[in-house]
């Protein structure tokens, strides 16, 4: 996971697939809690280093960053083994290099931790957010322009827990028990705490759960598929019929699409292009294990479908994914403001591409996991100024109210709904 000439291994999730279970729970904990905290730590850390932190070379302010985090954000291992790790790892990285370094660096933050202060909330509320809350400053910024002080605190807050495994029960969307009675009793005698969720019966919440979903009851059953509520609700918003044909143009992984093929039934058809071939062979083995037979795997570009007459158009467009940043905590030191202005560009020219594929009467369902206005309402709102032939079919009539935007988006926060942010828009090509 600490790689010499990388500053953030951006794999190291699916490395973890090698370590036992207990050993991969402690490793995902230590690594998934660096980068959460990585930017408070690095503030830490420059109080105790004599040199610049980004001068230094990649894996070593990675093993700082992940001994600062062992050593008090957590009480699972002692102080004196987080630092012998840490120097024997300099040592064996680097012939002994930056051991005294990392040693002293160490130690010396152990005994004056307390000496270093954080900006004052009150004076630099911008400053004192992004270190506090480990977030980068330009994005708070937008934050706090856009929630105010406690809103956006409240939402880093959210950012920065544990989300917890959630599973759509197949057993229920296929007319089982409404309860998901048969999943969540296997569930609950393998010791497993299930509580439903807010807003959808399919929905069920594992608190503190750290299996791999292959290891939990019902996986090689076909009954459940892990997805988080919020991603349900944009495929409730597409509301699919029977006997539809159904686009889903930028399908892998292939969460909602298996939804859309379930909730449509056996008579329709759902054809799941993606650009990776790779992605597309792991979603042709979930439907197999969910028994889904209604679905066709197409490899291509979603800028460039190539099909048309479609029911359904579904687009899930690539996005900055700031809805999903507690469960991946590398996303906010890895994208940037320019990525906004790039990605609304290729999500506009994939919007137009999939309009083009929806017969007369037919709709198309627009979303993205970030919460970022210009991916969202700013793509669907230039979009329809240009396309009139469209027009925005309210959220409302298909969800909750307390799930939409007051001009008629899906549209949920992480601090606001408990769930990942999502946004969402049902466009419907006028007869």
């Amino acid at each position: 996971m600490l790689e010499r000439c990388k500053e953030l291994d951006l794999h190291w999730d699916s490395r973890l697939e090698a370590c036992s279970p207990k050993d991969r729970a402690l490793a995902r904990q230590l690594v998934s809690g660096t980068l959460r905290m990585r930017g408070k730590i690095d503030y830490y850390l420059g109080f105790f280093l004599r040199a610049n932190l980004n001068n230094l070379p990649p894996g070593v302010r990675n093993i700082l960053r992940m001994a600062v985090f062992q050593l008090k954000f957590c009480d699972r291992i002692p102080d004196y083994a987080v630092v012998n790790e840490a120097v024997e790892a300099a040592g064996r990285l680097w012939a002994g290099r930056y051991r005294s370094l990392v040693n002293g660096v160490l130690r010396t933050l152990l005994r004056e931790w307390e000496s270093v202060i954080l900006p004052d909330a009150e004076k630099e509320p911008l400053e004192f957010l992004s270190v506090n809350y480990s977030h980068p400053r330009w994005l708070v910024a937008r934050y706090l322009e856009r929630f105010g002080y406690q809103g956006t605190e409240t939402l880093l807050k959210a950012n920065n827990s544990q989300a917890p495994l959630v599973l759509r029960s197949e057993e229920t969307l296929a007319g089982g028990l409404s309860s998901s009675g048969n999943l969540r009793q296997m569930l609950n005698e393998a010791g497993i705490e299930v509580r439903q969720s807010a807003y959808l019966p399919e929905s069920l919440v594992l608190e503190g759960e750290t299996r791999r979903p292959s290891e939990l009851p019902g996986y090689s059953e076909g009954l459940f598929y892990v997805q988080d509520e919020a991603a349900m609700l944009v495929v409730h918003l597409a509301a699919p019929e029977p006997g539809w044909v159904i686009f889903d143009l930028c399908a892998a992984p292939g969460g909602k699409a298996t939804h859309l093929a379930r909730l449509a039934g056996p008579d329709s058809l759902v054809v799941a292009c993606d650009l990776s071939r790779k992605r597309l062979a792991r979603l042709g083995l979930n439907l197999a294990r969910l028994g889904l037979g209604n679905v066709r795997l197409v490899a291509g570009d979603a800028s460039q479908p190539g099909v048309s007459c479609a029911d359904l158009v579904f687009l899930d467009v690539p996005c900055t994914g700031t809805g999903v940043m507690r469960r991946k905590p590398d996303l906010r030191w890895r994208i940037t403001e320019k990525d906004l202005k790039e990605l609304a560009g290729l999500q506009s020219t994939i919007l137009a591409a999939g309009a083009a594929c929806v017969r007369p009467g037919g709709a198309l369902v627009y979303s993205t996991c970030s919460i970022e206005p210009e991916e969202n309402r700013g793509v669907v709102s230039s979009f329809l100024d240009g396309n009139p032939v469209f027009y925005l079919d309210p959220a409302d009539k298909y969800l909750g109210k307390k799930l939409v935007s007051p001009d008629g988006y899906l549209e949920t926060l992480p601090h606001v709904h408990g769930m990942d942010g999502v946004f969402a828009a049902r466009l419907v090509r006028k007869k």
